[in-house]
């Protein structure tokens, strides 16, 4: 069982890769309501927002986003973002 476990968790660190974004790069950031208990839609709206451009880059992890509008969003924290590709 130890065997499999180190197995797995091997595994996940390959498969998972650290994200990191740099000052101009596109992202879409997660859709999260402030109170947990409600719901942003039915199971078809999207739960991706954006695209948001990186305005500034944090030293903890978190990134400062700006959208087409001029509207700064942020700090939000980068395991909330992914890539956009255009």
């Amino acid at each position: 069982m130890i065997f499999f476990d180190g197995a797995a968790r091997r595994e996940g660190a390959r498969v998972v890769k650290p994200r990191s974004f740099q000052v101009g790069d596109l992202v879409l950031a997660i859709r999260r309501p402030i109170i947990t208990t409600h719901h942003t839609g039915n199971k078809f709206t999207s739960k991706w927002g954006g695209p948001y451009v990186v305005q500034e880059v944090y030293t903890n992890g978190a990134y400062k986003l700006i959208d087409n509008d001029g509207v700064r969003i942020g700090p939000i924290n980068g395991k909330f973002l992914k890539c956009f590709y255009a």
